[in-house]
């Protein structure tokens, strides 16, 4: 049965793209160990392009044709594909019960729109099946560290 497709959350992306990240090694494991697809959508990209741009961030300041060759390079990868966002929270398939606060919306909202795709939300964040209800827990697979 092949693997779960994937979208990555925009921190699993800055990971992958900056050789000076924490997490850079693990994410490049993670992917290269990955047998199934794999996604971005217009938020993680948008998301990835800002931070990248921004040099408090990476360290140093970038051209915008440099961080979209790199954006360019994920996409030349042929498991990927753009996972298109026609979700809403207005209509979710999770359990939004458990929103109790601002800083809990894009995740809820790439929660969601995995779900909704078939996809697994991959982050290193391991918070956020905690306070995920029961069972939408199923859409987050955690990258290890």
């Amino acid at each position: 049965m092949p693997e779960s497709p994937l979208l990555f959350d925009v921190n699993a992306l800055v990971a992958l793209s900056l050789t000076t990240h924490q997490h850079h090694r693990p994410a490049h494991r993670f992917l290269a160990g990955h047998q199934g697809r794999w996604a971005t959508c217009p938020t993680t990209e948008s998301a990835l392009v800002r931070l990248l741009l921004n040099p408090a961030v990476t360290g140093s300041a970038r051209r915008p044709q440099d961080v979209l060759a790199i954006l360019g390079g994920m996409r030349n990868d042929p498991r990927w594909e753009l996972l298109v966002d026609s979700s809403s929270l207005a209509e979710p398939v999770v359990d939004l019960t458990i929103l109790s606060g601002h800083q809990q919306v894009t995740d809820v909202h790439l929660v969601n729109l995995a779900a909704s795709g078939g996809f697994l939300l991959a982050t290193f964040d391991a918070a956020i099946p905690t306070w995920l209800a029961p069972k939408d827990r199923r859409h987050v697979c955690v990258i290890p560290t």
